[in-house]
């Protein structure tokens, strides 16, 4: 089955039909490229260029200094306009021609602008004009020059009109391209910015104090903003002086591309308004205190992107509630060798060219722009791709890097050529295609399939073929070839197959429904088929047996993938489920439950992504084996489908926008970081080796590439992933052997992953990082709480683990077995045996493989606890025998002490135990044999031990052939060979060459000599070694197990007692041979071996008691020596050695047993090959948990720790409980409040039109008294006296160069005016009069800004007369006036008549009572209702009204325009 490393808790194996397949020879996830450590370091270098190659930043230089740059995506160039000549350069980005340089006679230029649709360029200049060529030709024969001003002009266009900006004149205007005609807007002081809404609905201007959105259909402003500034400047913070750097702070504007919203910059905040409700949605802050200088919108306004000042890019995500960017990235001082980064600010235009994925940075008045790679999705669009993708079909041709897309509702097969993008041919259909595919590998054929015919083609030239006919298939969906044969499948439900001649040699039957997915396995000899119900079938190709029937999918299958190893399989069905498969073992082994429904699949080359697109047009990558998403690629389209070319370079997604070429998330030539904050700088630095380490508790064996005066380590260090690498900091941490770092990024939840050069383990045993192994131990240990999986990629590296021995070796394994996360039976009968042991695929129990198939309770109550590790522990596999090896070679053997371990070794003992017990039982048969020969002589039974002992060499022989170094390393194997060889030669001697020889003695006697007699010797040694090999047989039972390793030590630990004890009894023998005393010394008879052996009885007590003299002295002392101390000291070295040996009892009798297994499993010599990786099950009878009292400070700690964590989540879940009641309590505070604040206002506005009632009568009388005691005053002296500035201040008689009527915008120079200087304001005598003319028709209503609205009997005329915009709407009823109306001049606000007389007639007519629905009154309201945001709709009528008074309901509330006063209430105040 699969190797795949994190199954989900599902899978139960299906032997109701057997499957004739070998066992899958490979692991489904490709195994790690085999690396030594200078191959490491290459390969972390090759991520580290890779990286920098990518995202930093590339230099596009242009012949001379630009004082303005622009990108034109469409045409891939640069345009950049010569600060100091009248030049125009244009770059091929492509780098494919030469820089062109353009000469014009513009002089110095503004502003550059591009249409819509990059077909033609717009120039502003310092002098006040506006040049439009034709792009890229940039043809002098067709420019069109519209004069605008006198200075400096900037402007915005997306189609037709121009909104310019005059600086001379200080006026916003709109141009008519067409008919040349300026219109002005409104008078803006101090503006520098121009943005038009890609609707063209709005258009936005920002100056030094307010940003303006004007609503270009009601023709007036409708929301207002009015710029921050920092109140208190910190010395400390990042400051520019523009003056002198010749930069002006500005406040940049850019619309939303498919939403009402506004971004405003101002400084390093940007700020979104949603200009239908005039809130503020979020304010973002560059990561420098640098002034924002540049920013835009991703085309689906998901991103923004902006530059400062310092040339930092940040990129935030909208999606998100974060403020914190989702990219960053800014050139880096200590990386740039070759170029010396300026501290002098700059001025950066930021533009995006998102169908390549770039950023660019136009560094202003110089000659370069700065590419950058951003985070977008790279979409070059195939021409002629945008057409309904209806059951469309995306395949592409491996072998000529084509793309392949149907068009089913125009009956059309497109082909484009995927790295020009050009169209290489379309082939005409008759017929809706419902599949294209090529048949074969080498795409000889292309098949193209209708309803009953499929019709092939000629995979290189495209060429038609011809056509074959299967009518019984009706729509064929799915087609596949294989050899001979050619599978098709559709909506008959029935799959049929043809031979390449196209006629039916079989079929397949028994699906539901029509057959939706296919897939062929050819080197199992496989058919793989699906259809609409989610069945899985697998046939055998040519026989057409069905193997296995796989049923958990509920709805249609739409592809089938199967890796490498042929074995596992992957399916995806519209029932938002994707299932990984094992074939060998017929069932499931992960299923993951999608959120959308998914079209298309991939599995990548390296197996390590799975690439997902979904019918909402999102593309998902996950990574293998984790199954964690990565990333996701929004292309907001539906209908989608993708494919990938050979190499892996571009995925190719088809959908209802058009068919895109995207850089494919895989290849190696495209590294993607992935973070939720990606900071480009710090990774970077972090992977040239700039990481900082803390060199007292870190230990290093690579400390060269480390330095510790660089960026700090912080945890943005530990949560980015390098893709498709998949390698993270806990890799660079495991290389450069940093265990702190990477014991805080493991606390921090960094990604344990398996990368392209291992896992982090991995790389610190291949580096002999001890401390970071130990380290990442510790973690993963840690982690099994909370995910069941944390250990799965262990199972590769156990080996090592148990080799190097590591401390806490022993509590990893504790932590192996936990209890199975579901739910399962509790009890059972006391007749069922526990412990049961069994191995699945998943950690999905199957309690009937425990328990039976309808399980009873009982009193004895279980638990089942599964593995966390995935092993391969098949009998006789090579992993199997190299674990078990490998516990042997452990130092640290208190792993033999945990249950996982000990679990594995019995349930091996138990199946392999018939070895061991069937060879000792052949050596007891031949130990038998033996003894009775020896006894009886009888020949007869020395043939039946030859028998034994040829089986029980067979047995050794075996042995030698399958590990024959192995063989000699085990001192026991020596005593078999020479036991057996000592026989063969005595049954030779003995028996086979047996001579009977007779003898005659002197006295004439006769006796008959047996020649084995001479060779009894050799009987003797085959009798010593058969009784020593015997003691072996003790091993086979755990009650004597540990005896013979006691018997062993003991012979080790007496070795050294022995030698002393020889040195005693040698010298008491010399002692005794020097004394001339003794009878020995005078009998020269007695040797030098008898006095030994009389020393050594005389030392265990078997001395002569009628010694005499200094011989009986000899004979105490060494009684005494050598009985007494030297037997005492033997007695207490076999004490030790026992306790020690009995301490270690149990260790020693699993050593004992796990090399008895080893032996026996390395017989299963036919299994080696087996890689079929699986979690142990264990039923056991439940033990309650041990209550052992926390005694060692360790556990006392994590105790507090535990009770602590308890009180901090109750505090936590106590306070949102507190915060959630003050929460409510506020919001009620807030709206009593409010009511109160509106009943104030109401009860202060009734007193303040009263007062004004006073004051108007007041003024009346004391106008008619002044006017009858001025009669005669001249008209001119009145207008001076009386008139004052729009903010009721008086205006004082000047005559002064330079100024501008504020009102009519004419030149005053040489001309006396009206001037008020605290406003700035200057007012001609012409306007005056106008002004005093008008002043006896006058409404109440004053427009936003508090200003007096005019009578004006011919508002357009007025307005052209002006150069001002005409056919204005009236603000309280959106009516186009073009006649009489009430007019604001300055703020161009206007009132129609109706509008007027129904406002005095409701405000003024006392037997009108102006009510709401609820019967509540209602009070005017008009500048008091505005903040930014000037729309408003009527609750009524429910229309938009910009800048409006409303009669309003502050208990309501509710707002009513004066139309609808007008129609509600004056009419049937009229009626009455």
């Amino acid at each position: 089955m699969s190797g795949l490393n994190q199954p989900l808790l599902e899978g139960n194996k299906d032997e109701s039909k057997p499957l004739s397949l070998s066992a899958p020879t490979n692991e489904a996830i490709k195994p790690v490229e085999t690396l030594n450590k200078s191959g490491l370091q290459d390969s972390f270098k090759e991520i580290k260029d890779s990286v920098d190659n990518t995202f930093k930043y590339k230099i596009q230089e242009l012949p001379f200094h630009c004082e303005h740059i622009k990108i034109s995506s469409k045409h891939h160039l640069l345009i950049g306009s010569s600060t100091q000549e009248s030049s125009i350069a244009i770059k091929d980005l492509h780098g494919k021609s030469e820089i062109r340089i353009v000469k014009t006679t513009l002089g110095s230029i503004s502003c550059i602008r591009l249409n819509k649709d990059e077909t033609t360029i717009y120039f502003g200049t310092d002098d006040g004009k506006i040049a439009i060529y034709e792009f890229p030709s940039l043809n002098p024969e067709t420019i069109i020059i519209i004069d605008v001003g006198r200075g400096n002009v900037f402007f915005d266009v997306l189609t037709n009109d121009i909104y310019a900006y005059d600086t001379y004149n200080e006026t916003f205007n709109v141009i008519d391209v067409e008919s040349k005609k300026i219109s002005i807007i409104s008078d803006v002081e101090g503006a520098h910015y121009v943005r038009i809404s890609p609707d063209e609905k709005l258009v936005a201007i920002s100056s030094s104090e307010y940003v303006t959105v004007y609503n270009k259909e009601l023709k007036w402003k409708e929301f207002v903003y009015k710029i921050k500034v920092k109140e208190d400047e910190n010395e400390d913070d990042e400051y520019y002086d523009y003056e002198e750097c010749y930069f002006q702070s500005k406040c940049e504007v850019e619309f939303c591309n498919k939403s009402n919203v506004i971004a405003i910059s101002y400084e390093n905040y940007i700020e979104l308004w949603d200009l239908n409700t005039g809130l503020c949605l979020k304010t973002l802050k560059l990561h420098t205190e640098s002034d924002i200088t540049s920013f835009k919108f991703s085309e689906d306004d998901s991103l923004l992107a902006a530059v400062g000042i310092d040339h930092s890019i940040n990129i935030w995500d909208l999606t998100l509630n974060s403020s914190l960017p989702k990219f960053l990235n800014h050139p880096i001082e200590e990386l740039n060798e070759n170029e010396a980064l300026s501290n002098a600010p700059v001025f950066y235009d930021l533009e995006i060219d998102e169908s390549r994925n770039l950023i660019y940075t136009h560094a202003l008045d110089s000659n370069r722009s700065f590419q950058w790679k951003g985070i977008f999705i790279d979409k070059a669009k195939f021409p002629k791709s945008k057409f309904q993708k209806h059951a469309q079909r995306c395949i592409v041709s491996k072998s000529q890097n084509h793309v392949l897309v149907t068009d089913a509702n125009n009956h059309k097969l497109f082909i484009w050529d995927i790295e020009t993008k050009a169209i290489i041919t379309t082939i005409e259909l008759t017929q809706t295609p419902w599949e294209v595919s090529f048949g074969e590998e080498n795409e000889n054929f292309l098949y193209i399939c209708h309803d009953s015919v499929v019709r092939e083609y000629n995979g290189q030239t495209y060429s038609f073929i011809r056509e074959i006919p299967c009518e019984q298939a009706g729509s064929i969906y799915v087609i596949r070839t294989c050899g001979e044969f050619i599978f098709v499948g559709g909506k008959a439900g029935i799959v049929f197959i043809l031979n390449r001649q196209g006629a039916v040699v079989d079929k397949i039957v028994g699906y539901n429904e029509s057959v939706s997915g296919m897939k062929v396995c050819k080197s199992k000899n496989l058919l793989i088929t699906g259809d609409f119900k989610g069945h899985i079938f697998v046939h055998e190709i040519g026989t057409w047996v069905e193997r296995a029937h796989l049923i958990q999918h509920h709805r249609m299958i739409r592809t089938i993938e199967i890796f490498a190893n042929q074995d596992t399989m992957i399916t995806v069905a519209h029932d938002n489920k994707c299932i990984f498969w094992s074939i060998y073992d017929k069932t499931h082994i992960k299923i993951i439950h999608l959120h959308s429904q998914i079209d298309s699949c991939y599995l990548s080359k390296d197996e390590r992504s799975f690439i997902l697109s979904t019918v909402e047009g999102d593309v998902n990558i996950y990574n293998l084996p984790s199954f964690n998403l990565m990333m996701t690629m929004r292309y907001k389209s539906s209908l989608q489908r993708f494919a990938v070319d050979i190499d892996e370079k571009y995925l190719l997604v088809s959908n209802n926008l058009g068919v895109f070429r995207t850089l494919s998330p895989v290849a190696l030539n495209n590294p993607l970081i992935i973070d939720t904050n990606i900071h480009i700088p710090n990774l970077r630095l972090f992977l040239n080796g700039k990481k900082k380490k803390n060199t007292s508790n870190d230990t290093s064996n690579n400390t060269s590439n480390v330095t510790s005066n660089n960026t700090s380590n912080d945890i943005s260090n530990d949560t980015w992933i390098i893709a498709p690498y998949m390698v993270n900091s806990l890799h660079y941490y495991a290389n450069d052997n940093i265990k702190k770092s990477l014991k805080k990024a493991m606390i921090g939840g960094s990604f344990y992953l398996k990368s392209s050069l291992g896992t982090p383990l991995d790389i610190a045993l291949l580096r002999d990082s001890t401390e970071a192994a130990g380290a990442i131990l510790g973690q993963l240990k840690i982690r099994v709480a909370s995910n069941n999986y944390a250990l799965e990629t262990l199972s590769d590296v156990l080996c090592k683990l148990n080799r190097e021995g590591f401390k806490g070796l022993d509590e990893l394994y504790n932590e192996c077995l936990i209890e199975s996360p579901e739910k399962l039976q509790d009890s059972c009968v006391d007749e069922i045996s526990l412990p049961i042991v069994t191995y699945a695929l998943t950690m999905k129990v199957n309690q009937e493989q425990f328990l039976g198939p309808q399980p009873a309770e009982g009193p004895k109550r279980i638990s089942f606890l599964v593995s966390t590790i995935r092993m391969n522990l098949e009998t006789g596999s090579q992993e199997s025998l190299d674990f078990l090896n490998s516990l042997l070679e452990s130092s640290n053997t208190e792993i033999f002490k945990t249950k996982f371990i000990q679990t594995i070794l019995f349930d091996k003992w138990k199946k392999i135990k018939w070895i061991p017990h069937l060879n000792g039982l052949l050596f007891v048969f031949y130990l038998v044999s033996l003894s009775v020969y020896i006894v009886t002589r009888d020949p007869l039974y020395l043939l039946i031990a030859l028998v034994w002992n040829i089986l029980t060499f067979l047995y050794e022989v075996m042995q030698m052939f399958i590990d024959f170094v192995g063989y000699w390393k085990d001192p026991w194997n020596y005593i078999d060979i020479s036991r057996a060889g000592f026989f063969y030669a005595y049954f030779y001697f003995g028996y086979i060459a047996l001579e009977i020889v007779t003898e005659t003695y002197p006295n004439g006697e006769t006796l008959d000599k047996n020649s084995s007699d001479d060779y009894t010797w050799i009987l003797v040694l085959v009798t010593i070694l058969s009784w020593i090999r015997g003691i072996t047989l003790f091993a086979l039972f755990s009650s004597t197990r540990y005896m013979v390793s006691l018997l062993g030590e003991v012979i080790k630990d007496i070795i050294a007692f022995a030698v002393v004890v020889f040195y005693s009894i040698l010298s008491f023998a010399f002692i005794k041979m020097s004394y001339p005393g003794t009878s020995d010394s005078n009998d020269t008879s007695k040797g030098l071996g008898i006095l030994i052996i009389d020393s050594y009885f005389e030392a265990i007590g078997g001395g002569e008691s009628t010694s005499e003299g200094f011989t009986l002295v000899l004979v105490i002392v060494n009684s005494i020596f050598n009985v007494i101390i030297m037997m005492n000291l033997l007695i207490s070295i076999l004490g030790t050695t026992y306790g020690r040996v009995n301490d270690e009892a149990e260790v020693a009798d699993l050593v004992e047993l796990t090399e008895m297994i080893i032996e026996a499993e390395s017989l299963y010599y036919h299994r080696r090959g087996e890689k079929k990786k699986s979690v142990l099950q264990i039923c056991e009878e439940y033990t309650p948990p041990e209550i052992v009292p926390a005694v060692d400070i360790k556990m006392k700690y994590r105790t507090v720790k535990n009770e602590i964590a308890s009180l901090k989540e109750r505090n936590s879940e106590f306070f949102k409980t507190c915060n959630q009641k003050f929460e409510n309590l506020y919001s009620r505070h807030s709206d009593t409040q409010m009511k109160m604040e509106n009943n104030k206002k109401d009860i202060i506005s009734e007193l303040k039109n009263g007062g004004d009632e006073l004051k108007k009568q007041v003024k009346a009388q004391a106008d008619k008294n002044k006017a009858q005691e001025g009669e005669g005053e001249s008209e001119e002296a009145a207008i001076k006296k009386l008139f004052v500035c729009l903010n009721k201040h008086s205006l004082k008689p000047k005559i002064e160069d330079g100024h501008f009527c504020n009102i009519c915008r004419d030149d005053l120079d040489g001309q006396e005016m009206g001037s008020c200087n605290l406003c700035n304001f200057d007012m001609c005598f012409n306007c005056a009069r106008f002004y005093y003319d008008s002043r006896d028709k006058q409404v109440e209503v004053q427009c936003c800004e508090g200003h007096t609205l005019l009578h004006i009997d011919e508002l357009n005329a007025y307005l052209e007369s002006h150069n001002t915009q005409n056919n204005l709407t009236c603000r309280f009823c959106n009516e186009i006036v073009v006649t009489e109306a009430f007019c604001c001049i300055p703020c161009l606000f206007v009132m129609c008549t109706n509008c007027s007389d129904s406002y005095t007639k409701a405000h003024k007519n006392k037997n009108i009572s102006l009510k709401c629905l609820k019967s509540h009154d209602l009070n005017w309201k008009h500048k008091e209702l505005y903040k930014e945001n000037l729309k408003m709709t009527c609750t009524k009528c429910k229309h938009l009204r910009i800048g409006s008074g409303f009669f309003t309901c502050s208990e309501c509330p509710s707002n009513w325009c004066l139309k609808c006063v007008k129609e509600v209430f004056l009419t049937e105040a009229s009626q009455e």
